[in-house]
């Protein structure tokens, strides 16, 4: 299998939130580091000359309520003779959190993706994902200790 690299994970390290304190503050860049309970990359779906993998992720948490999802993916069609094909998937919008759940709401959709939070992690259904059919894909992001 391929190894990916996600490209803008490092960056989180650059733009992190200074500042925030407190044990309970859930603010703040997380990355991804698993979907549906296997390691990045892993592949979410497959036919039988294409895979399409999830090779990174990130989730910001912002003090003013809003978030940013970025999923990177990746289109394997080499079984078939094509070129791995590598893109994107960028996602703004508002989140609550009450308790222990995770709302996120993309902007403009009128939809909701459910989540958890705990120490220093998060579990969130992703919203769906291009090239990927149903089911949902849940995934696992771990804060960065900025």
């Amino acid at each position: 299998m391929i190894r990916f690299v996600s490209a803008f994970v490092p960056a989180v390290l650059v733009t992190g939130c200074a500042g925030i304190t407190g044990p309970g503050n859930r603010a703040g860049p997380y990355a991804m580091t698993a979907v549906d309970g296997s390691d990045l990359p892993h592949v979410v779906s497959s036919t039988s000359l294409c895979d399409q993998l999830v090779s990174a992720g990130l989730l910001d948490l912002r003090r003013d309520g809003s978030f940013l999802l970025r999923v990177a993916q990746v289109q394997d069609c080499s079984r078939g003779g094509a070129p791995p094909d590598s893109f994107t998937t960028t996602t703004t919008g508002a989140f609550t959190i009450t308790g222990t759940q995770l709302s996120l709401r993309p902007a403009g959709t009128g939809l909701h993706y459910d989540g958890t939070v705990s120490a220093g992690s998060v579990e969130v259904h992703l919203p769906p994902l291009p090239l990927v059919s149903p089911p949902d894909h849940v995934a696992k992001f771990i804060k960065f200790p900025l």
